[in-house]
């Protein structure tokens, strides 16, 4: 069945060098993270799953060129969701286009978000200027509360060139935490193994791994700012993806990030200053703020910054103004 330009849930990947020989579920898995490998599975099994256009087996090994199709495309109630989502852009040419993602939105279309996601917003704003055949496809990506720079390609040689890029590590990404305790070594390196939760409560859960079941992972750290409050607000850059890498390192060294429930035990962080005005933060504390990488085109360095989210930079004012915690509500 040939690619159907129209639905931005219809995703498409090329198989890099680094992936040849892979299982085509584990490639799939690798692509879209937060698709569960139940769900894979089920999509193997109904044939929407394609490789160069025909439908394969989970164990079927894809090859470097190989043209994945991941057809995740449902009834089109609501398929026009994404015209009423705002974008932020901070960056754009003919070959690629950098935004500022608000918190609580998801990246592409999973489970039951079909349409109101950053991809179809992202459709919906080209559908009538890229030509038929060139759908947008996201270069990185995002968990749904961080909020931060996401970029995004127009046009096939721009998706691969930034594929390989990412692939090799070239790409550079700065994040902004605010974590809970004071971090009390001005910078360092956080070198520890990242897999899944063993203890099986949480299937989303990752944690460190020292058995030999989790995969290597870095995270440089470098504190700019101290609240009284008993927060500081720490810059992190992710040398490897491991996914929640940043969440899972930070709690690790014992501040995780400020309202990560899942990492931290508490949902939401309530300040109050001394005037009584309340300030709360009701998402892990989480900013993409500014990625470095090669344009694909001229491969000149370009680096794509976002302005820090409403929310957090309400929360970090509030610190600034001598706020204290007055109560956490748990998950």
């Amino acid at each position: 069945m040939p690619i159907d330009p129209a639905k931005p849930f219809d995703l498409v990947h090329e198989v890099m060098p680094a992936q040849d020989r892979m299982r085509l579920d584990l490639f799939v898995k690798a692509m879209v993270p937060s698709m569960s490998r139940t769900r894979i599975q089920l999509r193997i099994d109904e044939d929407r799953v394609e490789v160069n256009g025909s439908a394969r087996a989970a164990n079927w090994k894809v090859l470097a060129g190989d043209r994945v199709l991941i057809r995740c495309n449902v009834p089109e109630e609501g398929g026009d969701a994404g015209k009423r989502i705002p974008l932020d852009v901070i960056f754009e040419d003919d070959d690629i286009v950098a935004v500022n993602k608000q918190p609580g939105l998801v990246v592409h279309p999973v489970g039951k978000h079909r349409h109101d996601t950053l991809l179809n917003a992202l459709y919906w704003r080209y559908k009538d200027i890229l030509p038929p055949g060139a759908p947008v496809n996201l270069a990185n990506r995002l968990d749904q509360y961080t909020s931060g720079t996401v970029l995004a390609t127009k046009n096939a040689a721009a998706k691969r060139a930034l594929q390989e890029d990412f692939e090799a590590r070239v790409p550079e990404k700065t994040y902004l935490a605010l974590c809970r305790g004071l971090v009390g070594d001005d910078s360092g390196e956080v070198d520890l193994p990242i897999g899944s939760d063993p203890s099986g409560r949480d299937h989303c859960r990752m944690a460190v791994r020292r058995d030999g079941g989790g995969k290597e992972s870095l995270t440089r750290f470098a504190v700019i700012e101290r609240f009284d409050a008993g927060f500081t607000l720490v810059r992190l850059e992710p040398v490897t993806g491991r996914q929640h890498q940043l969440r899972v390192h930070m709690a690790a060294l014992g501040h995780p990030l400020a309202a990560d429930a899942r990492y931290g035990g508490v949902h939401r962080l309530v300040l109050k200053d001394r005037n009584g005005t309340a300030t709360a933060l009701a998402r892990y504390a989480l900013h993409a703020a500014s990625l470095s990488f090669r344009h694909p085109a001229d491969r000149r360095r370009v680096v794509a910054r976002a302005p820090l989210a409403g929310d957090m930079a309400g929360t970090l004012e509030a610190l600034r103004r001598g706020a204290a915690e007055c109560y956490t509500l748990s998950s």
